[in-house]
C-alpha cells in the first residue's frame, strides 16, 4: 500500500511541477520521493501509523464506538442534545425559546390592535432569504375563516409562521402530520391553537341539524367541544355565551390533542416545545390566551 502511495506522490510531484511551468528532472523527483518516504517511516514509528496499519483496507472501529453511535441514533426523534442542535441550526440569528416565541406573537397582536403594525419580514430581501429554506418560530393552528389571517393579526412576515388552517381549526391526521413536520424538521418552538369569535363551523355544530357531504366530518370533530360547553350551562363555562364557550372548549380539545403525537410529546417533555390556545375577537382584533398550561 505504501509503495502505491509513493508512486502516487511521485506522479503528483511531476504534475504539480508541470502545472507551474517547471519540468523536474527524474533524479530530483526521486530525491523528493525518498524525502517523503523517510518522513512517512519516521511518522509511522508514532501514533500516526497506527490507524493506517489497523485499517488494512477495512477500517476497524472499536465495538464501544459502534455501540455509542447506535444508541445516539435510536428512536424516532434522537437525543435531547441532537434536537437542540437541530433547532438552533434553524434559528441562525437568535435562539427562540417557546416563551420568546409567544412574546413575539403577543407584541405583534398589540401592534395590530393599536393600528401600528410594523409589517416585518415582507421585503424583497426577506423573500430571497427564505427562498433557501423556511425556519418558522411558531405554528398557528387556526380556522380557515377569511377574517382571521394569522400573519396579519400577529403582525409577522414571510417565513415567521407555519400556518395550518381548517374549518373550526379541526386537526386530523394530515394536519397533525403537518404540525409534526414544522416542529421536528423546521424547528418551531410554539404551537398556538387559535379559535375565534362567531366561528361558523362551531355555530353550525351548536345549532345541530344534518350537515351535507364532507362538512359532516367537520361538525363531527367539533361535537365533543359543543357537548362539553353545553354541560357547563348556557354560558359554556367561559364567561360568555354558548357559542363562545364552545369555541374555547374546542381550542382546548385541539391543543390537548397535540399530546397524542409521540413526536410532539417528546419535544414537549424535553422543554423544546409548548402548546397554548387563544381566542380572537373579530371586533377588537385582540387575541387572548385561553389555554396556557405550560406558561
Amino acid at each position: 500500500m505504501k509503495r502505491e502511495m509513493y508512486a502516487y506522490v511521485a506522479m503528483a510531484a511531476l504534475l504539480i511541477a508541470s502545472a507551474g511551468g517547471v519540468v523536474m528532472a527524474s533524479g530530483e523527483v526521486d530525491k523528493r520521493v525518498e524525502e517523503f518516504k523517510a518522513g512517512m517511516e519516521k511518522k509511522g514509528a508514532g501514533h500516526g501509523d497506527e490507524a493506517l496499519k489497523e485499517s488494512g483496507g477495512h477500517e476497524k472501529v472499536a465495538p464501544a464506538v459502534v455501540k455509542k453511535k447506535k444508541k445516539e441514533s435510536s428512536g424516532h426523534g434522537a437525543s435531547l442534545k441532537k434536537k437542540e442542535h437541530a433547532v438552533a441550526a434553524h434559528h441562525d440569528l437568535v435562539e427562540v425559546s417557546p416563551e420568546a416565541a409567544l412574546k413575539l406573537l403577543v407584541d405583534g397582536n398589540r401592534r395590530y390592535v393599536a393600528e401600528k403594525s410594523a409589517g416585518p419580514h415582507r421585503s424583497a430581501k426577506r423573500r430571497v432569504e427564505i427562498s433557501k429554506g423556511q425556519h418558522p418560530f411558531a405554528v398557528i393552528v387556526g380556522c380557515s375563516d377569511s377574517r382571521v389571517p394569522p400573519e396579519i393579526l400577529f403582525d409577522q412576515g414571510l417565513g415567521d409562521l407555519f400556518v395550518v388552517r381548517t374549518a373550526g381549526n379541526v386537526v386530523d391526521s394530515v394536519a397533525l402530520g403537518s404540525i409534526e413536520y414544522a416542529v421536528e424538521h423546521l424547528g418551531a418552538k410554539l404551537i398556538v391553537v387559535l379559535g375565534h369569535e362567531r366561528c361558523g363551523a362551531v355555530d353550525a355544530t351548536v345549532k345541530g341539524g344534518d350537515a351535507p357531504a364532507n362538512i359532516r366530518s367537520v361538525v363531527e370533530a367539533i361535537k365533543p367541544a359543543v357537548e362539553k360547553a353545553k354541560a357547563k350551562g348556557a354560558h359554556g363555562g367561559h364567561g360568555c355565551d354558548l357559542l363562545c364557550g364552545a369555541v374555547k372548549s374546542n381550542v382546548r380539545i385541539v391543543a390537548e390533542k397535540m399530546h397524542s403525537s409521540p413526536i410532539l410529546s417528546e419535544f414537549i417533555d424535553d422543554g423544546l416545545l409548548k402548546v397554548v390556545g387563544a381566542y380572537y375577537d373579530l371586533d377588537s382584533g385582540a387575541a387572548t390566551l385561553t389555554y396556557r398550561p405550560y406558561l
